[in-house]
């Protein structure tokens, strides 16, 4: 390889750290996690040595994602080496769909079928890397396009892979037609095929989102969290050992947030949500702040959404993070154990089966926080015709759009209305088709007087058919099944 064309291979490396850096995480650009794989796919293809061409690929891809992610992990909690080094080995088992790439490229000419070969191996490993993990699918690639409304239908039919694959497969396409020179003759077949497909996407989308049909019922819904950085510090206080402080502190807590609910009831509210944790306190006074808000509910006639994370003073047992709705008699009709990252947080596990409730306002769900992550569960509220799912969480600065942006997915794979209140981070609702009808950032809110990041609303309740809950990840089991059968057909093409 000459000079010049080392340094154009370099330039094209430059390009793909830059794009991986706005891919997904803190400052995401949707369209660099389409340009991303095609300047890699062109790096690495030109490399003369092709280990030391994953090597400089590892780099790029590494560093990037440890700046653009900082902070926005639960790994940055854990040690202040780990995100980096989870990130780091993390980043070969993606860079594997390249290695695979490479080798087709060298050894079977320029095709359809073989611009296949890189999306099929990379929605495979993302698919892989999603399920079974204890982060669920946090990071899938498909969460760039968190802003593009129409892309995001095509999940109501493929779930996450879809897009995933649509994205990779026009990284492919577009290095095929670089490699021909550009040549019309020669790439028409793989180019009109691939517009073809993506034009029916983009017609699914925007026809999808053209049709979509009013809200069936359109129900008050008020929200509010704690102050920034409260549930922490409360629980600061209990690990330093002063137990007397932290029940004061609690119980203040507690009848703050009956003051809240009532003039929110008050002032129109027909249901009111809080945020994960809200109802912190040790077993007995949370058993007390349930009697109170059943009572209030029953006062004022309300639905009330309310998540509770109860210690227990022996510290025998495991903490409790529950979400509850209280109907208007006082009764309790559905109550949930968060199931998602409670290895991380210390709290019982629940079982993962969603519960709901037929209301005046359509049927209601609710899961908490980090339960939403998993899309193969979450499919149960779609199964289930969900019209309105309540996503209590707590989140933190550097994650705050991100993990807003991942839930909207949950409301267009489902096709249900969300309300996600949250802690620390991003409170959002979102219409069956992923729409935001009001977002409120807790940190913003407080920065300008607001320490409640309250939000009152008309949320847009209804259901909208969708295919994701009865296929399910079948588009990522058959992206994994392509994986095996294209491993499988260049091991043979070695062996003869």
């Amino acid at each position: 390889m000459n000079h010049i064309s080392r340094n154009r291979q370099f330039v094209w490396l430059a390009l793909y750290a830059t794009f991986v850096f706005f891919a997904g995480g803190r400052w995401n650009v949707p369209l660099a996690a389409w340009l991303a794989p095609l300047f890699a796919i062109r790096f690495y293809r030109d490399s003369e040595h092709a280990g030391r061409g994953f090597l400089w690929l590892w780099l790029a891809t590494a560093l990037p994602t440890i700046i653009g992610w900082h902070g926005a992990t639960f790994m940055a909690f854990v040690h202040p080496v780990a995100e980096p080094l989870f990130f780091i080995l993390l980043a070969p088992v993606g860079l594997s769909a390249y290695v695979l790439d490479r080798l087709y490229a060298r050894r079977f000419a320029p095709s359809l079928w073989l611009t296949l070969v890189f999306p099929v191996a990379a929605t495979a490993l993302d698919f892989f890397s999603s399920t079974g993990s204890p982060f669920g699918s946090f990071g899938a690639a498909a969460y760039s396009q968190r802003e593009v409304i129409w892309l995001m239908q095509l999940a109501a039919v493929s779930g996450l892979w879809g897009i995933t694959f649509v994205m990779y497969w026009f990284a492919s396409v577009a290095n095929t037609v670089w490699e021909q020179g550009w040549a019309w003759r020669k790439v028409r077949r793989v180019v009109l095929v691939y517009a073809g497909v993506l034009l029916l996407v983009v017609a699914f989308g925007a026809g999808r989102l053209a049709l979509a049909q009013p809200a069936a019922q359109q129900p008050i819904v008020a929200g509010f969290s704690l102050p920034p950085g409260q549930v922490n510090t409360l629980l600061a206080q209990l690990g330093r050992g002063d137990r007397d402080g932290f029940t004061a502190a609690t119980l203040d807590l507690h009848a703050r947030q009956l003051a809240q609910m009532r003039d929110a009831a008050q002032n129109g509210a027909q249901i009111v949500a809080l945020q994960e944790g809200a109802g912190l306190g040790f077993t007995a006074d949370v058993a007390q702040l349930l009697v109170d808000a059943a009572a209030l509910a029953q006062a004022e006639e309300i639905y009330i959404v309310l998540p509770t994370f109860a210690v227990d003073p022996t510290g025998e047992a495991q903490p409790e993070n529950v979400v509850r709705i209280i109907d208007p008699t006082g009764a309790v009709v559905l109550e949930h154990v968060k199931f998602g990252g409670t290895l991380f947080e210390g709290s019982r596990t629940g079982s993962g089966v969603l519960q709901t409730v037929d209301t005046p306002f359509g049927r209601l769900s609710a899961v908490i926080c980090w339960d939403a992550d998993f899309p193969d569960i979450m499919r149960q509220a779609g199964a289930q015709d969900v019209d309105l799912l309540f996503v209590p969480a707590n989140d933190w600065y550097e994650v705050r759009d991100i993990h807003a942006g991942m839930a909207t997915f949950r409301a267009v794979e489902n096709g249900m209305a969300l309300f996600r209140q949250t802690g620390n981070g991003v409170s959002l609702v979102a219409d069956a088709y992923g729409r935001i009808v009001n977002r409120v950032d807790a940190l913003a809110a407080a920065k300008a007087g607001d320490l409640t990041a309250r939000q009152q609303v008309t949320a847009p309740v209804g259901s909208a058919p969708t295919l994701y809950p009865i296929v399910g990840d079948l588009a990522g089991w058959a992206m994994l099944g392509g994986l095996v059968l294209v491993v499988a057909i260049l091991w043979i093409k070695r062996r003869r």
